[in-house]
């Protein structure tokens, strides 16, 4: 029996390279979401450590000045990291659209390849049935006029 071949075969590579490149895109931006999550996550509890000790004993004017203006640049800190946190995760959304798209395009090929290859295995064993009983036809046939 000759082994199956898949005409589509080399498109059927391409969207397996795509559906690779568009997982690899969507754990990118998933990675860059997760870093800016710690970051907004690290950014709080310096503002927590910040505001406890703003009036702490033995502190004069300058030290609450300098931890207010702290204070303020953790929070401009934590706004770019919010408008950071949300593009990203309008990237994400994105590169998960574009996964998907790839993923039913390869879900795709790879059912018609399916289906070619049960349908040329189905005809080549009718085709083989065929041929073994021709051959024990023959057989009989000459055991009999034998």
């Amino acid at each position: 029996m000759k082994r199956f071949h898949f005409k589509l075969e080399p498109l059927r590579e391409v969207r397996e390279y795509a559906l690779e490149a568009a997982k690899a895109q969507l754990a990118q931006a998933a990675g860059a979401c997760a870093i800016l999550d710690l970051q907004l996550k690290e950014n709080a509890s310096l503002s927590l450590e910040a505001s406890r000790n703003r009036f702490r004993a033995g502190g004069n004017a300058s030290d609450f000045r300098s931890s207010e203006r702290y204070v303020l640049r953790l929070t401009q800190d934590r706004d770019r990291l919010l408008k950071a946190l949300a593009l990203a995760e309008a990237k994400r959304e994105e590169a998960r659209l574009e996964y998907v798209r790839a993923s039913q395009a390869h879900e795709l090929i790879q059912k018609l390849k399916e289906r070619a290859q049960r349908e040329y295995y189905h005809h080549a064993l009718q085709e083989e049935t065929k041929v073994l009983d021709d051959i024990a036809a023959g057989t009989a046939a000459r055991l009999a006029n034998t």
